[in-house]
């Protein structure tokens, strides 16, 4: 049985210090951390607590192991405000980072039961959808769905580039002003092929996002589905006060 203290595994606690030593900037990625026989010594523990710290952080993204050569911090996390109603570009670039897109496609299509219900349209109304992979540092991070009605931005697909935000489009052509998002968050497992596009393991945990885009008339203007690499990506909220 592993050691406990105050009632929590070991590996839990040394696991929070590493976390702790990353977020204070005190661990940097491409650190190497101690071996698991190091930190065993070193904190007093079996092997078997220092493997199941480290396993542990390894699967929650915050190191890599890499094999003959130790145990590195691996990439740093990417904030992601996913209650603010932003442009993932302009997000981003607010943060000093470089994204891109890549289009996977953009089409015209009949709305089912279920969009046709999200959207509060007819069923078989037709809906612009938008799927795109988003790139932060020539790193792809998500892979975002977009569906939009229609009726809403005839002939959108005249103005949609990998280089201008959708967000844009919808307001400088279309006078489209979004105003806020109902979601819901959950952990999904990569499949083959989205697994191909974020450059994972088939069957990643990943941060799989889905809801609805309101303009400030209150009408639903947008469905979307984002599934982001959970390796990299954390989530937060900030709400901004109202003007």
């Amino acid at each position: 049985m592993e050691k406990e203290i105050d009632g929590i595994p070991y590996y839990q606690k040394l696991k929070t210090m590493f976390i702790e030593e990353i977020k204070n900037g005190n661990l940097k990625y491409g650190d190497k951390i101690p071996s698991e026989r190091e930190l065993a010594d070193k904190f007093g523990v079996s092997r078997m607590t220092a493997r199941h710290a480290l396993s542990t952080l390894e699967r929650e993204g915050f190191v890599e192991r890499r094999v003959g050569v130790g145990t590195f911090i691996s990439n740093r996390k990417i904030q992601w405000n996913f209650i603010t109603v932003n442009s993932f570009t302009k997000g981003m670039e607010d943060k000093g980072l470089k994204p891109t897109t890549e289009t996977i496609f953009a089409k015209i299509e009949k709305a089912d039961e279920f969009l046709a219900n999200k959207l509060n349209i007819s069923n078989g109304e037709e809906v612009f959808s938008l799927k795109r992979l988003r790139i932060i540092d020539d790193i792809p991070v998500a892979i975002e769905l977009s569906q939009i009605p229609y009726k809403f931005c005839l002939q959108i697909e005249e103005y949609i580039s990998n280089k201008i935000s959708l967000y844009q489009v919808l307001d400088e052509f279309y006078g489209l002003k979004l105003a806020k998002q109902k979601q819901y968050m959950r952990i999904s497992l990569s499949d083959s092929v989205e697994s191909k596009l974020l450059r994972i393991g088939n069957e990643t945990p990943c941060l799989s996002i889905e809801g609805t885009t309101y303009d400030s008339l209150e009408r639903p203007i947008e469905y979307y589905q984002t599934l982001a690499r959970g390796d990299l990506i954390e989530f937060y909220s900030e709400p901004t006060n109202p003007q």
